[in-house]
């Protein structure tokens, strides 16, 4: 099975995006990354995103010199111009432009260019996984792998190897029936 390519980012994306205005200090900007559970924040300015601060540019531009967060406005230190998608574009073309650009985020813009979204690599990287590639690698009519010891989740015994069979960890004479 090959990825569902021609899906829309729209149907993956983030619709609640972490921003910050440009003129927010990093510590402002840290604090709402925070809040969000998030490794990047985008910049906006009168409404629109212009840039992008993540992790990275925070440890090679601000902890690498020593700067201090509360002191440093956010539109310094943002990677720009912004690499933007459309709503319509394909998971085919956003992990390319990814790829191509060596980057891991990716805001979601309307015609109009306002904010309406973000994809990131690890989206990406679970609708792969939703979609079947990963076992398709593993492809057998059960998934048999050897596993510590432990109690046979069909009859109960102990035993020192289980066997994994769609999803249950087996002993020997259960994975034997169930094969």
């Amino acid at each position: 099975m090959v990825m569902q390519s021609d899906i829309p980012v729209k149907e993956i994306m983030t619709r609640e995006v972490c921003t910050v205005d440009k003129n927010a200090t990093l510590l402002e900007a840290s604090k709402r990354m925070m809040e969000f559970g998030v490794g990047s924040v985008v910049v906006i300015e009168d409404g629109r995103p212009i840039g992008i601060v993540t992790e990275k540019d925070i440890l090679y531009k601000v902890v690498s010199k020593n700067k201090l967060p509360s002191k440093v406005k956010i539109g310094e230190i943002m990677s720009k111009p912004l690499i933007t998608i459309k709503p319509t574009t394909s998971l085919r073309e956003a992990t390319d432009i990814m790829r191509k650009m060596k980057i891991r985020r990716l805001p979601v813009v309307d015609d109009n260019g306002n904010l309406v979204g973000i994809v990131t690599d690890n989206d990406i990287l679970s609708v792969a996984m939703d979609l079947g590639e990963f076992a398709e690698l593993l492809k057998n009519e059960y998934y048999e792998s050897e596993e510590m010891g432990g109690k046979c989740e069909r009859c109960g015994r102990i035993a020192d190897i289980l066997y994994d069979v769609d999803g249950l960890k087996v002993c020997e004479d259960c994975y034997e029936v169930l094969r």
